[in-house]
């Protein structure tokens, strides 16, 4: 079962939303000429051009929505979870089938009478269908031109670094500690071992919780592992090749395996850090 709080690739840039919106916008009313949804002859009068009309119902509320998609990436320290991408695809659904809603009832057949029942109607039987069509292609798309952003060292927040209370299922499970002194965690069945650095050493505390909890609760941690947390700011290197690969932190022996999929995030994060990859 996929958490609904594990990281995932985002479509942040602008030029890669205009053209997902290009292909969906082109994708769908070459769906409706093939399969001619709304029983349309061919003697019916400016079809192509009527149809094509529905890209624009496809189109423009993924560009409206974009900035929205955007500002909530941003406000969760340019990380994107399977539950926003879950609700995103909801809400964007929404709007395109109101969209096409009176588009087709409006500017097509240009009426002025329009019910719930009637916008319902038309959503089961004319939207719904082409939904488990459209959608694998959309989600294929936003991950295709997607990234992980790791976020650079920033020393003026390290050295303002806060306070966080980090709590288990078991409300006497607390840690509190520095933000800046969190080194990584490591997930064990019900359990995650919290590291962390006393000034003195390196300390441990086991928490009955699940990683996503863990990392709600750490702004510095990053997933690299499904199994790991880890504070970036400690990263010492990574080891391995193509196949393989683990990273290495200060303050801990622990050797760290990395997804490939975190592997470019991480790549970028180095290479504007002027650090360089052990391969």
């Amino acid at each position: 079962m996929i958490s609904l709080n594990k990281t995932i690739a985002y479509t942040k840039n602008w030029k890669y939303t205009f053209i997902i919106a290009l292909i969906l916008g082109a994708f769908v009313p070459l769906l409706l000429i093939t399969l001619e949804p709304f029983d349309n002859s061919n003697s019916f009068s400016f079809k192509y051009a009527i149809l094509l009309g529905y890209a624009i119902c496809i189109a423009i509320p993924l560009i409206i929505l974009h900035p929205i998609e955007n500002y909530i990436y941003e406000k969760q320290t340019n990380r994107w979870f399977v539950i926003n991408e879950f609700f995103y695809i909801l809400l964007s659904l929404l709007v395109i089938f109101l969209f096409s809603f009176f588009y087709h009832f409006i500017i097509i057949r240009n009426q002025t009478s329009i019910s719930i029942e009637l916008i319902w109607s038309f959503v089961k039987f004319f939207c719904l269908p082409f939904t488990p069509i459209v959608v694998p292609l959309w989600l294929y798309l936003r991950s295709k031109y997607g990234i992980i952003e790791v976020p650079l060292y920033d020393e003026k927040k390290l050295e303002k670094s806060k306070s966080i209370t980090i709590t288990g299922t078991n409300k006497s499970e607390v840690l509190t500690i520095s933000e800046s002194d969190f080194i990584y965690a490591k997930a064990q069945q019900n359990y995650v071992d919290v590291y962390f650095d006393t000034g003195s050493g390196t300390q441990q505390k086991t928490l009955r919780s699940t990683l996503s909890n863990i990392m709600k609760q750490l702004p510095n941690a990053w997933q690299v592992h499904r199994s790991y947390l880890v504070n970036l700011d400690y990263l010492k290197s990574i080891e391995g090749n193509a196949r393989k690969r683990s990273i290495r932190l200060s303050q801990t022996e622990e050797v760290i395996p990395i997804s490939q999929m975190y592997y470019k995030a991480l790549s970028a994060r180095l290479s504007n850090s002027s650090q360089k990859l052990q391969d």
